[in-house]
């Protein structure tokens, strides 16, 4: 039973993976988790307050078909950024969504710089943050398909887990080291 319902996670992200336009689903962003990183327990969400009401049963549907548990951190301005990378504790990773104040350049390298200091790998869909360290980026591709890219620069404790054999099993497209 467990095999089927992988087997029709992997359809549903492939799927999506066509059609998906800026941000990735948040059951893309879970799968992939646990494709890559498969001992993540509990994934943090930095989700603005105004989405909230929108994404929490996608949240939770994600949560419960990849036994992946999340934390939600509520974010609408600088000051819920600091606090909310002050309670990370228990967070195994950080998904990053794509807002205006998530996306600004000051926002983005103090998430970064915490977030390394924590030793905090971030999942984004942004190609900036991927760029800037973020460790899985679920980039746009060509023709629209989804590509994941892997950046060590600010995880390196995580570099000896990809081999080339690793990254062709987890379908990573590119690294940046």
């Amino acid at each position: 039973m467990k095999k089927i319902i992988i087997f029709l996670m992997l359809i549903v992200f492939i799927q999506a993976g066509n059609v998906f336009a800026a941000q990735p689903t948040f059951l893309q962003y879970f799968f992939s988790v646990k494709n890559v990183l498969p001992d993540t327990k509990t994934i943090g969400i930095f989700l603005p307050e105004s989405e909230f009401a929108d994404q929490k049963a996608k949240i939770a549907k994600a949560s419960k078909l990849t036994g992946i548990k999340s934390k939600i951190f509520l974010i609408d301005d600088m000051k819920s950024i600091g606090q909310s990378i002050q309670s990370l504790s228990g967070v195994d990773l950080l998904l990053v969504y794509d807002s205006p104040l998530l996306m600004k350049k000051t926002s983005r390298m103090f998430i970064l710089s915490k977030c390394k200091a924590k030793n905090i790998p971030i999942i984004t869909a942004s190609e900036k943050y991927s760029k800037s360290g973020a460790f899985l980026g679920l980039l746009k591709g060509e023709k629209g398909h989804t590509k994941m890219v892997l950046n060590l620069k600010l995880t390196p404790q995580l570099a000896s887990l990809f081999t080339e054999d690793y990254l062709k099993k987890t379908g990573i497209k590119e690294q940046i080291k």
